[in-house]
């Protein structure tokens, strides 16, 4: 029988958060109704981590690719072997909760047109309930950023709401979008290319919306830390490659001057802060790319409402929302983590 869904997870060497992460992924795809399928994609993983895989409690398609692919690559390589109608994305560094994938198949049903669904994901560190994502939005300067990051649950939505696009560290994709747009782009390796996904589905017709009772708790950048310079120069370099593939050329004329000046100021920022010229070393790559980027994407491109820009006083916004987590994750590192029941959980989120 074809699974109704299958859901990836990319694994990059985190023994201890990848067994924590498919514990709740297997109490999480019990809830869901219907056929289902786990896909375990082994980037990179030591012998103890794949003795752990077998005490998952649950029968586990690997996949093991031979070397690191990315994020991206490893989740193509995960949907080679999937079947299933809908594709349930969970990062190695997150815990979902038992209805998480319930509550995102339930959203993407109510409509042919819903090619993805964003669930709610939570820094790890905050239980109480501080947002890391409620879907992903880009700004009119080709900013993409997560929706409420930042903020507490109370001051979110309550209700499904649609959303430029989804975060892959937790999201749900119609497997009939991904074929129709291209999927990821495994070229970006890792980082906004979910973005780029969005984007692209967003011209093509694709709707995207957040379910805010699908709760997922996230480990941030447990894989190259927020500020390393490795996560700086992936960031810049798939930043410029997004904005070739996927802006239009009246965008481009209208905001080009201001893209400039925005990216200027972000790597001169960074570098004061930092000490490091990677931001700027990967957006010279991308713009060293761009023709074979731009060509790459062909040449339909159309306007879709992006959101207004806040430039740097938003970056700054976004920098310190990612500091304060990263405070409390350590604070709460030593917990272990328990799911909740059900109806706590539909309690919990909406209120």
């Amino acid at each position: 029988m074809t699974p109704r869904l299958s859901a990836i997870v990319v694994a990059f060497g985190k023994e201890a958060l990848l067994a924590e992460c498919l514990r709740s992924l297997d109490a999480a795809l019990r809830e869901v109704p219907g056929e289902t399928e786990a896909i375990v994609v082994l980037n990179r993983l030591s012998r103890e981590g794949r003795k752990a895989l077998d005490r998952s409690g649950r029968e586990l398609v690997l996949v093991d690719p031979g070397r690191n692919l990315g994020f991206a690559g490893g989740v193509a390589a995960g949907l080679e072997r999937a079947s299933g109608e809908w594709i349930a994305l969970l990062n190695d560094d997150c815990v979902a909760e038992p209805q998480a994938l319930a509550e995102l198949l339930a959203a993407g049903d109510a409509s042919r047109k819903i090619g993805s669904v964003a669930a709610q994901i939570r820094f790890a560190g905050h239980r109480e309930g501080t947002i890391n994502s409620a879907g992903l939005e880009i700004d009119d300067l080709g900013v993409a950023y997560d929706r409420l990051l930042g903020e507490s649950m109370a001051a979110g939505d309550d209700q499904i709401v649609e959303v430029f696009g989804a975060s892959g560290g937790a999201a749900l994709y119609r497997r009939a979008m991904l074929d129709d747009v291209g999927s990821f782009d495994t070229s970006f390796f890792a980082y906004v290319e979910d973005a780029d996904l969005a984007w692209r589905a967003r011209m093509n017709g694709w709707r995207a919306l957040y379910a805010p009772r699908a709760v997922v708790y996230h480990h941030h950048s447990a894989t190259l830390g927020h500020r390393s310079s490795r996560k700086y120069y992936l960031v810049g370099r798939n930043r410029v490659r997004m904005l070739a593939k996927n802006a239009t050329r009246a965008q481009l004329l209208r905001r080009g001057l201001h893209i400039v000046l925005y990216d200027l100021a972000y790597v001169a920022l960074v570098g004061a802060r930092q000490r490091t010229l990677a931001p700027l070393r990967g957006r010279l790559i991308g713009l060293r790319e761009w023709r074979s980027y731009r060509a790459s994407a062909g040449t339909f491109r159309r306007t879709v409402p992006l959101a207004p820009t806040l430039g740097i006083r938003g970056a700054l916004s976004r920098d310190r929302a990612y500091r304060q987590a990263s405070a409390g994750a350590s604070d709460a590192a030593a917990r272990t983590y328990t799911p909740q029941k059900p109806d706590d959980i539909q309690g919990r989120t909406a209120s």
